[in-house]
C-alpha cells in the first residue's frame, strides 16, 4: 500500500500484529522491599532460595491477573516482577508475599515499594546496573537479575523487559567502567597488591592471625589463585581450619618469621596489643630475598606491624586507615560514574517506552491504514470511471494525489498513537477514540 510510506516502520504479516497487540495488552510491575526499606529480620522471611526460584515464580505466574513472574531475592533486596493488564495484581502479589512470609499484611506493606509500568521498567535498569545497590556498582546483581528471570516463567513481556535490561546492564557497566575500583578494605588491599606486582598468580600468601578482615583479604587473593596460603595463629586449631580452606599450610605462631622470607603478601590481623612484626624482622626477610618486594597488610587495631617498616625499601606497608581513604577514594569515582549511568538509564527507559508506544499502536494503526485505503481505492475507482478514457500519467497523478490526502489525513493520528509520553490508560482513549472516529471494529 502506497499509505505505508507514512510509517515509520514496516509491518508485520496480521498474525505478528495480533501476537503483539496480545502481548502489549500486559505491563511491567515490581513490588519489594530491600536493604533501605526492610530490616534484616524481614527481608529473610521473604527470601527465596535460588533452587525455589522457578518453582515460586511458577506460583507467582498462576495468581489472578498475573500473567507472567519472576523473583529476584539476595540479601538485601525480595522484588516479584509480574506482568498484567491490571493493577489488581498488585494486591494479589502482596497478599501472597505477606503469606509466603507469615506476616500481616499491614505489617508488611510499610516495608513495599510498587514500582508500574515505564517507572518498573526504570527500576529493574538501574538495579540490574548496580545503581540501586548497597555499594554503588557492585559487579554481581546483573548476575544475580540474569539468573532470577532466567527461572522466572515470562510471557512476551517481561521477556523483552529482560532483554532490555541485560542490554543496560551491559550497557553501563562498559560505557562507564562503574564497577572498576576496589571499595572494601579487602578489595582495596587486592587491588594495590595487582600495583605492586602485577598478576597475584604464583605470589605466596601469609595470613598472620585469623581477624575476619584478614581472613575476607586472603579470600579475595586466593581468588587471584596465589600460588599459596600460609596461616598462623595463636590457636593452632584455628590456623589449621582456615589453611585448609584455602588449600594451604598452617604454621605456629611463634615461628612465622620463618615464613617472612618465602611470603611475597603478608597480611597482619591479630588482637595483639603491641607490635607483632618489627623493622629488623622484615629486614632479614627482605635480604634473604634478594631485594624482592613485599606487600604488608596491617589490619589490626592496635597496629602489629611497627610503622618504621614502611622506611625500608622494598618494604609496602599499609594499615587499615590507608586501605579505607583507597577505598573511600574509588566510592567516589564510582559515584561520579553513576551520575554518567544514570543519564544511560534514562534514555534507555525512554528508548523502551517509545518501542512499547510503538507496539501499542500496531493492531490501531494497521486497521486505521487498511480502512483509509479501502476508501481511497474505492473513491478512486468511482472518480477513474466517471473520468473514463485517460492518459497512464493523468492516472498515475490522480493516484498519486489520492495517497498524498490519505497520508495527510493519517499522520496526526500516527504521530499521537505513537507518542511515548503518553499513559497507558490515555493511549488505550486515544486508541478507542480513533477507532469510534473512523468506524474500526
Amino acid at each position: 500500500m502506497a499509505t505505508s510510506e507514512v510509517l515509520a516502520f514496516q509491518y508485520a504479516p496480521l498474525s505478528a500484529v495480533e501476537e503483539i497487540a496480545e502481548r502489549e495488552t500486559s505491563s511491567p510491575f515490581v513490588i519489594g522491599l530491600n536493604h533501605r526499606t526492610a530490616p534484616l529480620g524481614v527481608r529473610e522471611r521473604l527470601s527465596v532460595a535460588e533452587g525455589k526460584l522457578e518453582e515460586t515464580a511458577r506460583a507467582l505466574a498462576g495468581l489472578p491477573a498475573v500473567d507472567g513472574a519472576c523473583i529476584i531475592s539476595t540479601c538485601n533486596r525480595v522484588e516479584v516482577i509480574v506482568s498484567s493488564a491490571s493493577d489488581n495484581a498488585i494486591g494479589t502479589v502482596v497478599d501472597w508475599l505477606a503469606d509466603h512470609a507469615g506476616i500481616a499484611r499491614e505489617t508488611l506493606e510499610p516495608h513495599l515499594y510498587i514500582r508500574r509500568r515505564a517507572e518498573a521498567v526504570s527500576h529493574l535498569f538501574r538495579v540490574a546496573s548496580g545503581l540501586d545497590s548497597m555499594i554503588v556498582g557492585e559487579p554481581q546483581i546483573a548476575g544475580q537479575v540474569k539468573k532470577a528471570f532466567g527461572a522466572g516463567a515470562l510471557d512476551a513481556t517481561l521477556q523483552r523487559v529482560f532483554e532490555q535490561t541485560m542490554h543496560v546492564a551491559k550497557k553501563v557497566r562498559s560505557e562507564t567502567g562503574i564497577g572498576e575500583h576496589a571499595v572494601s578494605i579487602p578489595y582495596a588491599a587486592v587491588e594495590l597488591a595487582k600495583k605492586i606486582f602485577g598478576e597475584l598468580e604464583g605470589l605466596r600468601v601469609l595470613l598472620l592471625g585469623a581477624g575476619e578482615m584478614g581472613e575476607l583479604t586472603a579470600e579475595h587473593l586466593a581468588a587471584q589463585h596465589v600460588r599459596q596460603i600460609f596461616v598462623a595463629n595463636k590457636t593452632y586449631a584455628r590456623a589449621v581450619e582456615l589453611s585448609e580452606r584455602f588449600g594451604g599450610s598452617a604454621v605456629q605462631f611463634d615461628s612465622f618469621e620463618e615464613q617472612l622470607a618465602a611470603c611475597d603478601i603478608v597480611i597482619v590481623s591479630t588482637a595483639a596489643p603491641h607490635f607483632v612484626i618489627e623493622p629488623a624482622q622484615v629486614q632479614r626477610a627482605l635480604e634473604a630475598r634478594s631485594g624482592r618486594g613485599v606487600f604488608l597488610i596491617d589490619l589490626s587495631v592496635p597496629r602489629n606491624i611497627d610503622p618504621a617498616v614502611a622506611s625500608i625499601e622494598a618494604a609496602y606497608l599499609y594499615d587499615v586507615d590507608d586501605l579505607q581513604q583507597v577505598a573511600d577514594a574509588n566510592m567516589e569515582r564510582r559515584r561520579c560514574k553513576a551520575a554518567h549511568a544514570e543519564e544511560i538509564v534514562a534514555s534507555e527507559v525512554k528508548s523502551y517506552r517509545r518501542r512499547a508506544a510503538i507496539d501499542d499502536a500496531v493492531p490501531t494503526i494497521v486497521e486505521l491504514q487498511a480502512r483509509l485505503d479501502d476508501i481511497r481505492a474505492r473513491e478512486l475507482e468511482k472518480c477513474l470511471r466517471r473520468l473514463g478514457p485517460i492518459r497512464a500519467e493523468q492516472r498515475e497523478a490522480i493516484e498519486q494525489f489520492s495517497n498524498r490526502v490519505i497520508n495527510k489525513v493519517l499522520h496526526q493520528p500516527i504521530v499521537q498513537l505513537k507518542e511515548p509520553t503518553a499513559e497507558p490508560r490515555e493511549r488505550e482513549s486515544l486508541c478507542r477514540a480513533i477507532r469510534a472516529i473512523f468506524g474500526l471494529g
